[in-house]
């Protein structure tokens, strides 16, 4: 049987149902433009331009995934606040459904504002500053059994699960044993994009981490291509999952499937990096549906780290076009890159 084309791989995503669960979060960006110092104290003063308000953190993954044509759900929660508000109309603009989506009196939205200023004789921006305005809270008890009670009705529509995980305040453990319970019943794999301890989420079918969240789990540092290896290849043993992705920023990404050696990406693209801001996200959203369409670990490893590539030459949170991705693939070297 004739293997996948990245394009044919590509064209059966839209077909795809994902939910995303997880912390939302605006990106705020405000443009700005040096006119001349303060006369207060030794810094520039900064001439307001622009503003722009984008979906970051799970609600980027979302976003992501409905930008290859994707079905997704998003459940989380905002406040009743005009970054609650704005967040959902952008979601329900890019036709993320967001029947789970709870806005809920008292809650802060989260939101990370990034300050991006240029010159006269510098047409590029470059951030010089970010403003998070972030409370860590507990999920309320009562909000707690609605969100456990509408993921039982929800995951079983759903072909994979991916979970957000941004330490704020959706993802407690309560939320995780009913997401992993359902999950595995219903026979739907689950992707953790976690930025705290990977060991709270065992048995799920797939992980993202980067490096950093790698060492912080296992509790040491990897200075070299054998640490890694060594850590890779137990950590997965340790989460007993089937795929661990560790993306390594500059350095690429290192797979660890089972039943293979592990597999060292090197970063795809050219070397410009504007902003690497939700490449994250990227990477959990495409590694997910390239394995739900069918590409085996290296092969979605690949496309995921190609899609990657995409929008760290963007600037904020940003999304990777299967065109965009398709051109990416095609600068990867060897005969066969266009085949799993």
């Amino acid at each position: 049987m004739e293997s996948l084309t990245w394009q044919d791989a590509l064209a059966r995503m839209p077909n795809q149902r994902i939910l995303v669960i997880g912390d939302m979060v605006a990106d705020e960006h405000i443009f700005t433009r040096a006119s001349g110092m303060s006369r207060e104290a030794p810094l520039p003063v900064l001439q307001f331009v622009d503003r722009k308000l984008v979906p970051g953190g799970a609600t980027n993954v979302a976003r992501n995934a409905r930008a290859l044509g994707a079905q997704v759900w998003v459940s989380g929660v905002t406040g009743k606040d005009s970054a609650g508000q704005d967040l959902r109309r952008l979601l329900t603009e890019d036709g993320i459904q967001c029947d789970e989506l709870y806005a809920v009196d008292g809650h802060a939205t989260p939101v990370k504002t990034r300050i991006w200023a240029g010159g006269d004789q510098q047409p590029v921006q470059q951030q010089v500053c970010r403003i998070d305005r972030v409370e860590r809270v507990s999920t309320a008890p009562a909000l707690c059994e609605r969100v456990v009670a509408d993921l039982a009705c929800r995951i079983p529509q759903t072909d994979a699960v991916i979970v957000a995980d941004y330490e704020i305040c959706m993802v407690d453990d309560a939320i995780t044993a009913a997401v992993l319970r359902c999950a595995r019943a219903e026979r739907k794999p689950v992707t953790v994009d976690s930025h705290g301890n990977l060991k709270r989420f065992p048995g799920a079918a797939v992980f993202t981490p980067n490096q950093p969240e790698v060492e912080f789990t296992l509790g040491r540092a990897l200075r070299s291509r054998d640490d890694l290896e060594a850590a890779g290849s137990r950590l997965r043993k340790v989460l007993d999952t089937q795929v661990l992705l560790i993306t390594r920023g500059s350095e690429g990404m290192s797979l660890f499937a089972a039943g293979s050696d592990p597999v060292h990406i090197p970063a795809l693209g050219d070397s410009r990096v504007i902003d690497p801001t939700g490449a994250g996200d990227t990477v959990s959203a495409v590694l997910t549906l390239a394995l739900l369409v069918g590409l085996p670990p290296p092969r979605a490893a690949m496309m995921a780290a190609a899609a990657a590539g995409v929008v760290v030459r963007k600037l904020g949170a940003a999304v990777a076009a299967p065109a965009e991705i398709m051109e990416a693939l095609a600068s990867t070297e060897g005969p066969e890159r266009d085949r799993v």
